[in-house]
């Protein structure tokens, strides 16, 4: 799928969209962490804890559009309950960004962090390695994996950045808000790679305006 954006003389020019995440591959990935968990024959706290871990890191990453390095970067004392925040550095610019959160995920973190008795560093190894914090090489390596389970094409960390924000601007999100929660340096720069035309929209835009192609009297 192709979008237009402005040409010289008055012209528009189609360019290739940005590859994304759509949220029903979201969703088959989480459902494939769940099958290989669940497929183990040994059910040890530790696995318990690496599933646990995994799926929120997902939920993370799709959630905040935050670059890998940035979501692994956020730490317990970075969530910010009682105003239903979350901040983290964005390394790439250089600063500290604070996004909302709805209760649902809060809540998860919060369970999350309560029952393994997760300090500091939020994504983390387990016994010998509770201290470290794990690498993208591993984040990229699971989701090649899981994406075999789900029997989806291959997916990386970034279209997970960029699923959010096709998802938000298909569902109406003005692109001042989307462009601030990729914490973009501007709405320019968002709109560069974001302002396409999907499937959905274009099916939404055109039910709006011709509610049937085939005229009215079909």
């Amino acid at each position: 799928m192709n979008y237009i954006v402005p040409y010289e003389k008055g012209d528009l020019l189609l360019k290739e969209e940005t590859d994304y995440l759509t949220l029903h591959e979201f969703r088959q990935l989480l459902d494939a962490l769940e099958t290989r968990y669940d497929n183990l024959q040994r059910k040890s706290i530790r696995n318990l804890f690496i599933k646990e871990r995994n799926k929120l890191l997902f939920e993370m990453m799709w959630i905040t559009a935050g670059r890998i390095s940035d979501v692994l970067s956020i730490r317990a004392e970075d969530i910010d309950f009682d105003t239903r925040t979350i901040k983290f550095y964005v390394q790439k610019r250089k600063k500290w960004h604070r996004l909302s959160i709805d209760s649902d995920i809060a809540l998860r973190i919060s369970n999350y962090l309560r029952t393994y008795r997760v300090t500091g560093f939020i994504f983390k190894g387990f016994g010998k390695d509770k201290n470290k914090v794990i690498t993208r090489q591993y984040v990229h390596i699971m989701l090649k994996d899981l994406s075999k389970i789900a029997g989806i094409r291959p997916v990386h960390c970034h279209l997970y950045r960029h699923g959010l924000a096709t998802y938000l601007l298909s569902r109406g999100v003005p692109m001042e808000v989307i462009s601030y929660r990729l914490a973009h340096s501007s709405t320019k720069v968002t709109a560069d790679y974001y302002a396409r035309i999907t499937p959905d929209i274009e099916r939404d835009l055109i039910k709006t305006y011709v509610p049937n192609l085939l005229g009215d009297g079909m």
